[in-house]
């Protein structure tokens, strides 16, 4: 019996192994049948078709979500003819990249479509982020050929086509709306109007490539001021109406005082200052001045807009 035993184990044994060898040969060559690359990408949090009608589809995933929406920002600026870096300057302003943003008046989504004006734009879901972009850019480039340039679409896009057709006939426009302006374009809402720049926004980061300076926003979550220009004939001494963190609405509050005055106070164009006063924070302000050679002329000026019911100080200017 042991023998007959015995004679069994070691008939099996050559046929395990010749088993186990056939099981990995099976397993090499399946693993070398994979083609190469073909790990499981991770699921995308939004997708949908690019604007060029190729057939491909854009994706944002949450590990790579920074570039894959500064890629698709990009896309749909190409696509509308819009420069890049000034529409995502104006999705910044808008919702500083954030999908689910909502503002108080009631404003959706990265791109913050009111609900009303989703609707009339074919937008069915405000936070799909594809979609809200490739709305966002088509609706900018419709303002542009309606209004003539990218600076009043900015205006439209931020007022209402309403509000920007009154300005356009008053010169009424809310003080938001023409930081609005000048934050994403570097110009004032008069500039596009009546002398319409070149550029239609700065660079992100005039050292980076478009995708890399957008990405590095995304990340640091600041964008850098607008650079600024001195405005207006530059005097020692100054009369102040107006500051304002804002540079335009200190421009803007500069304007309503003056227009009041009698002529010919009300014929004077601002000295716009930059200035840093820590009992207002970090941010600088901007100071909005009646420019005058001397003291006692500033002065002098002072008294008289006073007499008119106006408001002032003097400052000398620096």
């Amino acid at each position: 019996m042991r023998g007959r035993k015995r004679q069994s184990d070691m008939g099996r044994r050559p046929a395990k192994a010749m088993l186990s060898l056939c099981l990995l040969f099976f397993h090499v060559e399946a693993v070398m049948a994979q083609p190469e690359g073909s790990a499981e990408q991770p699921a995308c949090l939004y997708s949908g078709p690019s604007a060029s009608g190729s057939g491909e589809t854009l994706c944002i995933r949450k590990d790579s979500f920074n570039r894959d929406l500064c890629v698709a920002i990009e896309h749909f600026a190409g696509a509308n003819q819009l420069p890049p870096d000034y529409f995502a300057r104006l999705i910044w302003r808008e919702s500083t990249f954030r999908p689910d943003a909502v503002s108080f008046k009631g404003a959706q989504g990265i791109a913050q479509f009111m609900p009303g004006t989703a609707k009339l734009r074919g937008l069915e879901d405000s936070y799909q982020v594809l979609e809200a972009l490739r709305k966002s850019a088509q609706y900018l480039d419709e303002l542009r050929n309606r209004f003539g340039n990218l600076g009043l679409a900015a205006a439209a896009y931020n007022a209402g086509e309403n509000g920007l057709t009154s300005y356009l006939t008053s010169g009424r426009l809310p003080y938001e709306t023409r930081g609005y302006v000048t934050a994403i374009t570097a110009h004032t809402v008069e500039e596009w109007k009546d002398n319409p720049p070149e550029d239609a926004a700065p660079p992100l980061d005039k050292d980076k490539s478009f995708l890399d300076g957008c990405v590095a926003l995304a990340e640091r979550r600041t964008l850098k001021d607008t650079p600024w220009r001195q405005e207006g004939e530059w005097a020692p001494w100054g009369v102040q109406l107006a500051a304002n963190a804002d540079v335009a609405v200190a421009r803007r509050m500069f304007l309503d005082a003056v227009q009041d005055l009698p002529a010919p106070l009300n014929a004077e164009q601002p000295l716009i200052l930059r200035q840093r006063d820590r009992s207002f924070g970090f941010r600088p302000r901007y100071a909005a001045r009646i420019g005058r050679q001397t003291r006692l002329e500033a002065n002098d000026l002072c008294s008289q807009i006073r007499k008119h019911g106006g408001t002032c100080l003097v400052f000398k200017n620096r």
